[in-house]
């Protein structure tokens, strides 16, 4: 039992050893972690962490009828960086590789559960921005209202105004027309009245003087 252990310990520091240098000639120092750059990477970051939390990640497969696309030697790089910042990570693969499940069914079986957490959170960053461009043109569509009521409310008083002034010109010209008619009446009545005390004059100095005196 003790030999058959150090064999299967030797056996996986074997492939260990093969699989780290197999990604020095697979552009290893280029790739980086998933979370790396994306979208609320701190908190993606800690999810994808969780995963190697639990070995059930590792020796489940795919739902049956899911395709899952994994090319085993491209996911190379990624997974030594992966495991570069995730301790638990290459304990898991220790525990498990090849004595439970084979290399590249381990990372079939993780890779498959940490695309779908950077599905989700690439989905969620979408709805947020989606959220942020809605919010965006709500205020702009907020804005060009309040521009379009302030401008009628201009255009209202602006009109409220001229209305005001053509009535004052109006009172204007009806006071001034008021007074100039006010002025004829006025004058004609002067003129009546001037005429109406001669004749009487005259016919009162004619019955003092007589029908005999004509004073025309």
């Amino acid at each position: 039992m003790f030999k058959s252990s150090i064999s299967i310990l030797g056996e996986f520091n074997r492939e260990q050893d093969a699989f780290i240098k197999g990604q020095e000639g697979r552009g290893n120092a280029a790739a980086v972690a998933p979370w790396i750059g994306a979208p609320n990477e701190a908190a993606l970051k800690e999810e994808c962490l969780s995963l190697s939390t639990d070995r059930r990640n590792f020796v489940r497969a795919p739902p049956a009828g899911v395709e899952f696309d994994f090319d085993y030697d491209k996911m190379y790089p990624v997974a030594v960086a992966i495991m570069t910042e995730d301790p638990n990570l290459e304990k898991m693969r220790f525990d498990l590789v090849p004595k439970v499940i084979t290399e590249e069914n381990f990372w079939r079986n993780y890779f498959y559960r940490l695309s779908l957490i950077c599905q989700a959170n690439e989905a969620d960053a979408a709805a947020s921005r989606q959220t942020s461009a809605d919010d965006s043109q709500e205020d702009v569509l907020a804005n060009e209202n309040i521009t379009v009521a302030e401008k009628s409310s201009q255009e209202s008083i602006d009109d409220v105004k001229k209305r005001i002034k053509s009535l004052k010109v109006d009172r204007e010209n009806d006071d001034e027309q008021w007074e100039k008619e006010l002025e004829a009446e006025l004058n004609e009545y002067e003129v009546v009245a001037d005429k109406a005390g001669d004749e009487k004059w005259e016919k009162e100095c004619e019955e003092l003087l007589g029908d005999g005196v004509d004073l025309k």
